[in-house]
């Protein structure tokens, strides 16, 4: 484990002991694919290989989580802490052609008093830290984006995305998705998404298919 990671980690530890206290109502009442909703599940998925992922909900503002693929070459290990109008996100993302760093949050405008119509829409904004493992072409930058979910019924989802980023050594990065989520039972859940994406690295186009267990 090299410093940054280190220095990454002791980062997450200690943010773990800050996050103020939020009801349970209030993380009840929260729609399935609300990004600042504290769980504990378990999931997998297939977008061309297998993944599986989870999360652990420590109280009702912090949670940590996980994902990896089959082979172990891409993973991601993080933790969330929860505030009133969003959340806070801090994440290592491994790769074999790069490691990641990021720390960033999501809030609901819905709760700061905006009204999105029937859409649900949560902008995002955060700063990276990129490792290229060649040339030791490292960047460190910032993103901004948006999260959003329509509801169609009890069941059904839309849910969509798009965001972007620039760093130092001309390093740019976007991303989108779409794709809908259907809610089996309270626990049980499935998603289909498209999603783009394209660094100074590599471009990504793949079809998901997740299916995740609420605990």
């Amino acid at each position: 484990m090299n410093l940054t990671q280190r220095i990454s980690l002791l980062g997450l530890t200690a943010l773990l002991y800050s996050a103020p206290v939020i009801s349970s109502e209030q993380q009840t009442e929260k729609h399935l694919d609300d990004p600042t909703r504290i769980m504990t599940k378990v999931g997998a998925g297939y977008d061309g290989e297998l993944t599986f992922n989870g999360s652990i909900g420590l109280d009702e503002t912090r949670m940590l989580r996980g994902q990896i693929n089959a082979d172990g070459s891409q993973w991601q290990l993080g933790g969330s802490w929860l505030f009133e109008k969003g959340i806070l996100n801090a994440y290592l993302n491994g790769h074999e052609e790069r490691n990641t760093y990021n720390l960033g949050t999501y809030v609901s405008l819905s709760l700061m008093g905006i009204d999105t119509g029937k859409w649900m829409v949560f902008p995002m904004a955060g700063v990276s830290f990129v490792d290229g493992k060649k040339d030791n072409d490292n960047s460190t930058g910032a993103y901004l984006g948006a999260f959003a979910i329509r509801p169609i019924d009890a069941q059904w989802s839309l849910v969509t995305y798009a965001g972007g980023s620039i760093g130092s050594n001309n390093y740019s990065s976007y991303w989108l998705g779409a794709g809908a989520s259907y809610k089996i039972t309270s626990k049980h859940s499935v998603r289909l998404m498209g999603s783009y994406s394209e660094d100074n690295y590599r471009t990504d186009n793949k079809l998901s298919l997740s299916y995740s267990y609420e605990l």
